[in-house]
């Protein structure tokens, strides 16, 4: 096995193409595949099925693609720390919808002014795509809403947070002092897409509780439930730190229902076999001293030792 059977199986496995892969790699397709076969025979495993002339990847080729992109990496963190220390930091941060609405645009300000040649990467998607993403080593570092529950990750929860049921100002429901929720079901539902944790946490507590709701309103963006929710009959769930001014305003209001379910952590999480340099560690450092509770942001924790 060869570091550059390595590189041709991933890019084999991320274009999905013998063809697509021997082209970006400047070889002719006989060596693709020849390296793969070789891969195949050394480990007595199939990494790829051929169906209707398509690639698909085994269960075995899903556990060599994680293994291959941490062994990639590390030997590139090693060249870079043997060869070139000075090398601009590469790294590659994903985030929940909410986390990165309102908290990591500051976390990076902290990070860019201890690194300033850094080069951070921010992809911003659902919990459950950060997961798969840092799962197989696409991620560094994720920060996400909840927890990951995988064995391939470790997890750190550093901020607590709440969901609310939220309806607009005009809604039937605004004025009252308390609500079940059988009454809020009642109602139309603007929720996160599937994937998303308030999504997830949202339908859970209905099972839970035997209560069925109808989602009439899907939505990536939790402006545009917030939105929505101003103009229209229907209650969404939305954590209260993402609509803290149209709280002030009164154009939205929280509906006095807060079980125990809603109460969540935001969690940091990366690759078990993740080696944490210098830079990812002040990262995941920068997240932690927001705390538990969510307290005050310390606009000088760009100084952390």
């Amino acid at each position: 096995m060869t570091l550059r059977n390595l590189e041709i199986f991933v890019t084999v496995y991320r274009e999905m193409s013998i063809t697509k892969a021997a082209r970006k790699l400047h070889l002719a397709q006989p060596g693709v595949s020849l390296a793969i076969k070789e891969m195949e025979e050394e480990y007595r495993v199939r990494l790829f099925d051929r169906i209707n002339r398509r690639l698909s990847a085994t269960e075995k080729g899903d556990q060599m693609y994680a293994y291959a992109t941490h062994i990639l990496e590390m030997e590139e963190e090693m060249e870079n720390a043997m060869t070139a220390p000075d090398v601009p930091v590469n790294l590659r941060l994903g985030a929940s919808i909410t986390i990165g609405t309102f908290l990591v645009p500051r976390i990076v300000k902290c990070f860019r002014e201890r690194y300033p040649t850094s080069r951070l990467q921010v992809t911003i998607q659902n919990s459950q795509q950060v997961i798969r993403a840092v799962i197989r080593n696409e991620q560094d570092l994720g920060v996400v809403e909840d927890r990951a529950d995988s064995d391939q990750l470790r997890e750190l929860p550093f901020m607590k947070d709440e969901l609310c049921f939220l309806c607009g100002a005009d809604h039937p429901l605004a004025s009252r002092e308390s609500v079940t929720l059988e009454e809020i079901c009642c109602f139309p539902l603007y929720l996160r897409e599937k994937g998303s944790a308030s999504r997830e946490i949202t339908e859970n507590l209905l099972r839970t509780c035997a209560a069925k709701g109808e989602i009439l309103w899907e939505s990536v963006s939790n402006e545009a439930l917030a939105g929505a929710i101003k103009e229209n009959p229907g209650i969404t769930v939305l954590s209260a730190r993402l609509v803290e001014k149209e709280l002030k305003e009164g154009s939205i209001q929280i509906l006095p229902l807060h079980p125990d379910a809603f109460m969540r952590s935001f969690s940091l999480i990366h690759h078990r076999k993740k080696y944490l340099t210098e830079p990812m560690q002040f990262l995941m450092d920068l997240f932690k001293k927001t705390t538990l509770n969510g307290a005050r942001w310390d606009e000088n924790m760009s100084h952390i030792d």
